[in-house]
């Protein structure tokens, strides 16, 4: 029996539509690759996906990845791994030629099944980059960069990636040095102006690169996770309306002293504010309490205490301790917090 192959290039232009918009993330990128007409179309519907993050691992894993959220959530996640052709698994620039392309998908799970691979297509990761993020109309664009041996040309990111909206760093063994610094620096001072969410996870901060020069930008979002020296003046400068921070080395007294000055309308912007504490010498409530009245709680671990700014503004402190640490919150009523990264911690 002859096989007869479906006319899809032949359907009426409305019919062909309707087609395409029925395929999945996968099918509509593979099909993007067939030809510059196919590419056309599948660019021409402007499919809108929620979020697109695209991960820089550099030598840590060896590869970048895009990973793009379907609008129904119960579609799960589709990824794009590309792989370094380099035998040390460095990706050191954007115009280097990757294996191969691996198309996964994730649900409700870190781990991804593998669906099939592409050929490279002889495209470059910056190519593969604004490909993708061309053929979808993409509401929120993510990067993540690991902090190590492999250092990319900051223009030349600026010239590929869409506009961000989030940016994250971690930071690998290899990076915790000077160099590491000035590369977390330059990507920070590329992209800051524009973004709106920024985590940080154990990167060196430097004098030049402190939590005050970062929380005096105007973000939405601001976590830093490894613990870092937190002092009352970086508190009282943040411009930020939720922020998130891993510390050893701050005082109670000084948070007191804090949200006393909340209080007299310091921090107007500040919505959320959540300190991870050392369990330890941060144990004695009188202090970080002092001059506030406390609600009465069932769990002797947690205590709650309700305040108001010089504006009318109520906010909620409460304190509990989890684990090794003590954690001290902030809440303004009626603020929820949206996570904004794909798969975030």
């Amino acid at each position: 029996m002859t096989e007869i192959r479906f006319p899809f290039l032949s359907l009426p232009i409305d019919l062909g539509v309707k087609v395409m918009k029925t395929m999945s993330l996968h099918e509509q990128t593979a099909y993007s690759l067939a030809s510059k007409k196919s590419y056309s179309k599948i660019k021409s519907l402007r499919l809108p996906i929620p979020k697109v993050l695209i991960r820089i691992h550099g030598e840590l894993f060896g590869f970048m990845e895009i990973s793009l959220a379907a609008k129904d959530i119960t579609d799960g996640e589709i990824s794009f791994k590309l792989q370094s052709q380099r035998s040390d698994g460095m990706i050191t620039s954007l115009d280097d030629i990757p294996v191969n392309l691996e198309v996964s998908k994730t649900l409700f799970s870190p781990f991804g099944h593998k669906l099939f691979d592409l050929s490279n297509q002889g495209m470059c990761f910056g190519e593969w980059i604004q490909h993708i993020c061309s053929i979808f109309q993409g509401k929120h664009y993510g990067a993540e960069f690991t902090i190590g041996m492999s250092q990319l040309n900051i223009q030349s990111l600026r010239n590929i990636l869409p506009e961000l909206r989030s940016v994250q760093l971690k930071c690998s063994r290899s990076g915790r040095n000077q160099q590491g610094v000035l590369y977390a620096q330059s990507i920070l001072k590329a992209f800051l102006p524009d973004v709106e969410n920024v985590s940080l996870f154990s990167v060196p901060l430097h004098e030049s690169l402190s939590v005050q020069h970062i929380g005096l930008t105007n973000l939405k979002m601001l976590r830093i996770y490894g613990n870092r020296k937190l002092k009352l003046d970086d508190l009282i400068s943040l411009n930020v309306k939720n922020f998130r921070i891993d510390t050893d080395q701050t005082t109670l007294r000084d948070l007191n002293r804090f949200f006393k000055l909340w209080m007299k309308g310091s921090n107007p912007k500040l919505k959320k504010l959540s300190i991870y504490l050392r369990n330890g010498n941060n144990s004695d409530w009188s202090v970080l309490l002092n001059g506030f009245q406390t609600e009465e709680s069932e769990d002797a671990q947690v205590k709650n205490v309700t305040i108001q700014n010089c504006f009318g503004v109520s906010a909620r402190i409460q304190i509990r301790v989890g684990g090794t640490y003590v954690i001290v919150e902030l809440t303004v009523s009626n603020y929820k917090t949206k996570l904004w990264f794909l798969n975030l911690i």
